[in-house]
């Protein structure tokens, strides 16, 4: 009887993961090369297997079966070209347990295909039911332990190195790159960095997302996708730019992306399991943030100014791409919408009325208004108030440098903090209190878990009031010198009369117009300017401190 000669195929793989490349550019690994002269020896060695087609997925995980190469290879099995299959050993076939066993005992035999795989001394032509029921499957859990057990090993060490501050993306933020020195840490890409910048001041002066993009359009700026292209010649994840337009999107994702203030921020996503190859957006809570981990291209003071302006409704005037001065900052003081400017033609030439825009839509608040010349005068004053009120950031900032104040010893010296920290103790001796008076019979369960409710609730609005105020001395130590600036280009422009918008929206949250003509400005930086001089007067101490000692 003739001895059948089995149509074979080299099935060859290699996943990202194996880390052995050819340190010389080929279009395949070291690993590919080697499993190909195993397979090749071994097929020499079989007069009964005849090589007929090689299939390969280079770059592909074992632990899901949606591969090119498989897929190609089943195609041809199913055509009758193949009725062999040869591989280096199992793990290279696949990792997965389950779907690995299903192709071997059930998929293949249906088929009527001869497998082998070398290392393993698996051959299902010659295999007994044992090899093939019981060691084969217990070779196929061991790949899926060692998958398991190498995607928990890089998960913590990602995490490890995010903990620790270190950049382990592959792209960088449009406006960074990676340090040449040291590939976990970024730089300022100079070119990039001053389009964010112009990106940022456009935005602060009152143009939309939309007009931005067109006039960097108009003038020929390289849209993020094109400039990583030019120079490091990869694709980023920005939107594909249609003839080199920038697309409004593209803008608004620059504009709220916390990386430009030198915050790092990674581990948004996550893989749902190392056996699938989704990944999934965590929940903002969840990234980690790493604060002053680069050089920031924006402060957080204009970054912050325009994560305000994108949350409300700012409108151009007619005919062009800048916002009314007090778009987006003036509202109703009775109903809460914001005011509308309306323009009236009078004999003596046109007047500007701020309205409630409710009026408008009959939802029954009043017909007030304020003429614009009138908020302008009051706006005036305020802001004349304010900067007489405000301490001097620059000087106070010398002042905590020659004192030695850092951060930690202002927290430490912090009345507000302190006093809310002693709050927060006293509502955690109620809370150890409770279980105490539960077991004298003092409170039933009920009784219980309603006082508990309470006191966690205190403690924690206590424990986000102490956070607040950390972070307002925070603020003072990161944005001192830029306020101080803001504040000189305030000044000069009370002085002569004009005061941008930029600087407006930098200095005020909101303008609320009452009824009765009443108007309430409310500053951002009010907290800030109280705290500053609390650190006034600290550094003041110090100083007299340090004096005395020296005499």
């Amino acid at each position: 009887m003739k001895k059948k000669i089995y149509k074979a195929a080299i099935y060859l793989r290699l996943s990202k993961g194996d880390d052995d490349l050819d340190v010389i550019e080929k279009s395949e690994s070291n690993s590919i090369t080697n499993q190909r002269l195993i397979a090749q020896n071994y097929i020499d060695n079989h007069p009964d297997i005849r090589f007929v087609r090689e299939y390969q997925d280079d770059g592909y995980t074992g632990m899901n079966f949606d591969r090119p190469g498989l897929k190609a290879m089943m195609e041809d099995i199913d055509a009758g070209l193949i009725d062999c299959i040869i591989v280096k050993d199992l793990s290279r076939f696949g990792r997965e347990r389950i779907e690995a066993g299903t192709y071997l005992l059930k998929t293949f035999k249906e088929k009527k295909v001869r497998f082998i795989s070398i290392n393993d001394c698996y051959d299902s032509l010659t295999a007994s039911s044992s090899e093939t029921h019981i060691i084969l499957p217990i070779k196929a859990l061991t790949n899926d332990n060692y998958s398991r057990d190498i995607s928990m090993k890089v998960r913590s060490s990602k995490a490890a190195k995010i903990k620790k501050g270190d950049y382990i993306g592959g792209l960088c933020p449009y406006g960074y790159k990676k340090n040449p020195d040291n590939k976990n840490a970024l730089i300022i890409d100079e070119d990039a960095a001053e389009i964010v910048k112009e990106i940022f001041e456009k935005k602060i002066k009152g143009m939309s997302a939309y007009a931005i993009a067109e006039e960097l359009t108009k003038e020929g700026v390289e849209t993020p996708s094109e400039y990583k292209k030019r120079t490091i010649g990869v694709n980023s994840g920005y939107k594909r730019a249609v003839n080199g337009r920038w697309h409004a999107r593209t803008v608004l994702n620059i504009l709220r992306n916390e990386s430009y203030t030198g915050t790092l921020i990674q581990g948004k996503t996550e893989k749902v399991s190392y056996k699938v190859n989704k990944v999934i957006t965590k929940p903002e809570e969840e990234w980690v943030k790493t604060y002053n981990a680069m050089e920031p291209i924006v402060s957080r003071m204009d970054f912050n100014t325009v994560q305000r302006l994108l949350e409300r409704d700012t409108i151009c005037a007619p005919g062009s791409d800048i916002s009314y001065i007090y778009s987006g900052l003036l509202f109703c003081g009775d109903c809460g919408s914001p005011m509308i400017r309306k323009i009236y033609k009078g004999k003596r030439g046109d007047k500007i009325y701020y309205q409630c825009s409710s009026y408008k839509k009959n939802s029954g608040c009043s017909n007030h208004r304020i003429a614009d010349e009138d908020l302008e005068k009051i706006v005036w004053q305020h802001l004349t108030r304010m900067l007489s009120e405000y301490s001097d950031y620059k000087r106070v900032k010398r002042k905590l440098d020659v004192a030695e104040i850092n951060f930690d010893e202002a927290l430490a010296h912090d009345k507000k903090i302190a006093d809310l920290s002693r709050e927060k103790v006293y509502y955690d001796s109620l809370i150890r209190r409770l279980d105490v008076d539960k077991m004298d019979g003092l409170l039933d369960e009920e009784q219980f878990f309603e006082y508990k409710e309470i006191y966690e609730r205190e403690q924690d609005r206590l424990s986000k009031a102490i956070e607040s105020q950390k972070k307002i001395i925070s603020m003072v130590y990161e944005e001192g010198i830029n306020a101080g600036e803001k504040l000189d280009l305030l000044r000069q422009g009370l002085k002569i009369g004009k005061v941008e918008r930029a600087l407006i929206v930098t200095f005020i949250d909101k303008i609320n117009v009452f009824d009765d003509n009443n108007i309430e400005i409310l500053f951002r930086y009010q907290s800030v300017g109280e705290k500053m001089k609390e650190l006034d007067r600290l550094s003041e101490e110090m100083i007299a401190a340090i004096d005395r000692k020296e005499a």
